[in-house]
């Protein structure tokens, strides 16, 4: 979940949260709906919270005293969120 940043161009890239996912925002929703792994959806929102802002530091996203709630994480600009691109096909609903 930590590392890869500038792999995605190479041979073997590596897909971590700083490196591929291109919102903060999909990282709480991952967190709060699936973790831990033995009590899914157990932790509070403010634990939530505290693991995603510790995975952003870790990832050299946002600085370690960075509050994140509902209010700034969505506001983090994750290294790749350039990197995709609306799907054109035209029998995708919603396109």
């Amino acid at each position: 979940m930590i590392g890869g940043h500038g792999s995605l161009a190479t041979e073997h890239p590596i897909k971590t949260i700083g490196s591929f996912w291109p919102y903060a925002t999909t990282l709480y929703d991952y967190i709060h709906r699936a973790m831990p792994l033995n009590a899914p959806q157990s932790l509070t929102p403010d634990e939530v919270y505290s693991l995603v802002a510790w995975l952003l530091h870790h990832n050299s996203i946002i600085p370690a005293d960075m509050i994140i709630d509902a209010q700034t994480l969505p506001a983090v600009k994750m290294p790749n969120r350039g990197g995709f691109v609306p799907d054109p096909r035209p029998d995708v609903p919603g396109h």
